[in-house]
C-alpha cells in the first residue's frame, strides 16, 4: 500500500530536488524523509532518483511516477474543494458571455430564476457579438450559436435553432410582403457583421430547393440586437436567430416572411474551456441553462 504522505514527499523532493530540503517543508526530519523515499521506491520496485554526493535527478521511472502523482494529487485537492462547496451556499462571481440580442432579451429573463435561488452568486454579463476567447478573456461560460469544429473548448448544445425572415407589419404595409425569395434583392434588408464580416449573402431551402440571395439595404450592424430593433421598427427585411425574434413574432411585432422556408442552422451551445473540476456554481448554471432551454424552467415575469 503505497502511503499519500510519501507521494506528497516524492512530489516535494522533485521539486526541490533535495530530500532534507523537502522533509522539513513537510516536517520531517532529513532520516525521515530519506527513509519515506526508500520506502516508497520498495513499494513501486523502482528507482525514483539518481543520488549522487552533489545532486539528486529525478530518473525516467521517476519522470514517468511523477506526472501520475502530480495528477492524483490534484484530483484530490479538487474532491475536497468539491465537498468543501457542497456543504456551503453557493456563493461567488460567474462571468457569463452571450450575444447582445440574446444576452438582453430571453438569457436575462430566464436568468432571473437563477438568480433567486442563489442570492449570493453574482452573475457578471459580457454581451458581445464577437466570438468571446475564454483563455483571453475572464470569462466562465460563453452561449455561442454554433461551436467551431476546432474549438478547443468543451461545447453543450441547449437548443436547435435556426435563422427566420422576419419584417415588420408596418414595413409589409408600406412595401408589401414579397412572394418569392427572390424578391428580396430588390427590398431594404438589415445586414449584420458576423465575425467582422458583412453577412449579406442569405441562405435558405425553399420549396425543395436551396437558394441563397445576396442582399443590400441602407444600413447594417455589428450588433445584433439593434438589427432586430430596427427590424422591428419597420426599416426593413431581417435574416434573425428565431430565439432572438420568438417573443416579438408572438407578440406580432414581427412577422415570419416564409414559414415554409429552412433557414440556416444556428443550434445554441453552452461553451467553456476543457476543465475537469469546475466549481459548484459553475456546475449549478450549467445545468440550470439545460434545463430552462428545454423549457422545464419557468420564466420569471
Amino acid at each position: 500500500m503505497i502511503h499519500l504522505a510519501d507521494v506528497q514527499l516524492f512530489i516535494r523532493v522533485s521539486e526541490l530536488g533535495n530530500i532534507s530540503a523537502a522533509g522539513r517543508a513537510l516536517g520531517l526530519s532529513a532520516a525521515a524523509a530519506s527513509a519515506a523515499i526508500k520506502r516508497l521506491e520498495q513499494r513501486v520496485d523502482s528507482q525514483l532518483f539518481e543520488r549522487s554526493t552533489r545532486s539528486l535527478r529525478l530518473t525516467q521511472a521517476g519522470e514517468n511516477f511523477l506526472a501520475y502523482c502530480s495528477q492524483s494529487q490534484q484530483l484530490l485537492e479538487e474532491g475536497l474543494a468539491a465537498l468543501r462547496e457542497g456543504r456551503e451556499q453557493l456563493s461567488g462571481d460567474i462571468h457569463l458571455g452571450a450575444s447582445s440580442d440574446l444576452g438582453r432579451g430571453r438569457l436575462d429573463a430566464l436568468l432571473e430564476v437563477f438568480r433567486l435561488r442563489h442570492p449570493q452568486v453574482r452573475l457578471v454579463m459580457h454581451l458581445s457579438d464577437s466570438l468571446t476567447d475564454l483563455y483571453r478573456h475572464p470569462v466562465d461560460l460563453v452561449l455561442r450559436y454554433g461551436l467551431s469544429a476546432d474549438s478547443s473548448l468543451i461545447g453543450r448544445k441547449l437548443a436547435d435553432n435556426c435563422r427566420v425572415l422576419v419584417a415588420a407589419p408596418a414595413y409589409l404595409a408600406r412595401h408589401g410582403r414579397p412572394s418569392t425569395i427572390e424578391e428580396l434583392v430588390g427590398r431594404n434588408c438589415i445586414c449584420f457583421y458576423r465575425n467582422g464580416e458583412l453577412f449579406d449573402r442569405w441562405s435558405l431551402f425553399h420549396q425543395g430547393q436551396q437558394r441563397e440571395i445576396e442582399v443590400r439595404g441602407d444600413r447594417a450592424a455589428d450588433d445584433g440586437a439593434l438589427v432586430r430593433q430596427w427590424a422591428v421598427q419597420g426599416h426593413g427585411i431581417a435574416y434573425k436567430s428565431r430565439l432572438d425574434v420568438e417573443d416579438d413574432l408572438a407578440a406580432g411585432r414581427l412577422v415570419e416572411l416564409f414559414p415554409d422556408a429552412r433557414g440556416e442552422p444556428s443550434p445554441l451551445y453552452v461553451a467553456y474551456p476543457s476543465r475537469r473540476y469546475q466549481p459548484a456554481r459553475i456546475k449549478a448554471l450549467l445545468g440550470y441553462l439545460e434545463e430552462a432551454f428545454r423549457g422545464a424552467v419557468p420564466v420569471a415575469p
